[in-house]
């Protein structure tokens, strides 16, 4: 890749998978003096967890719990 050109038309070529890592190499390879001025709170590495699949699961688990959470109780066993 010689080219500005090449590397826009490598990287629009990447699946969401790979791209997620590249933005993952990014991040871990800016220098610490530069910070990104839209870069939530999360993304600054201020949140919870440590990468947006852990967010992922976070969601998913809560979403389960709340499920059931909202199921009907079930009825005592009679003796």
């Amino acid at each position: 890749m010689n080219s500005l050109e090449d590397i826009e038309r490598a990287i629009d070529g990447l699946k969401p998978q790979e791209l997620a890592k590249l933005y993952s190499w990014l991040d871990q390879h800016r220098p610490a003096n530069v910070a990104r001025q839209d870069a939530t709170v999360f993304e600054q590495g201020l949140g919870l967890f440590g990468s947006p699949e852990d967010a992922a699961l976070m969601d998913e688990v809560v979403d389960l719990a709340y499920e059931e959470r909202r199921r009907p109780g079930r009825p005592a066993p009679t003796l």
